[in-house]
């Protein structure tokens, strides 16, 4: 019997490479500024018209992942908490959404992300569920790409 289950990821991307897959992401959005101007019409009456403004920087991205899957993602988080690299720790992340065949669909990507929230797993004795921790980023602007 063939699978009809459609089974999409996340994965992340750092520099060329994709270097984990996610168990889930959250707060993906892109948010554009519009200002309404005045114009005069050739008659002298004023008309409103919509002017693109500057998008809006600094965004909060979560991320759901198994402990420990990619070294050199965890890595990553571990030197942006060192106070000494911390200035240098922003990254241009990208988040590929792909399909069961591992075609990416669909990529996001955030500039200047660092981590800005850890949250470890919940254990408890006899418990048999995957172990996952919660990443929470602040970027600097986002696009779609």
């Amino acid at each position: 019997m063939e699978d009809n289950l459609v089974k999409h990821q996340w994965q992340i991307e750092l520099g060329e490479r994709r270097v984990e897959t996610l168990k889930s992401v959250s707060g993906i959005s892109f948010k554009q500024e519009y200002i309404q101007l005045l114009q005069n019409s050739p008659d002298g009456k004023p008309v409103p018209d919509l002017v693109l403004g500057a998008p809006e920087f600094y965004g909060t991205l979560t991320l759901t992942r198994g402990l420990d899957k990619s070294e050199r993602f965890t890595q990553w988080i571990s030197e942006s908490r060192d106070p000494a690299k911390a200035e240098s720790s922003s990254q241009t992340i990208v988040l590929a959404y792909v399909n069961e065949r591992n075609e990416v669909v669909r990529r996001f990507q955030f500039e200047g992300a660092r981590p800005s929230s850890w949250s470890g797993p919940d254990l408890s004795a006899g418990d048999s569920s995957a172990v996952e921790e919660t990443l929470e980023l602040t970027y600097v602007s986002a696009n779609p790409i």
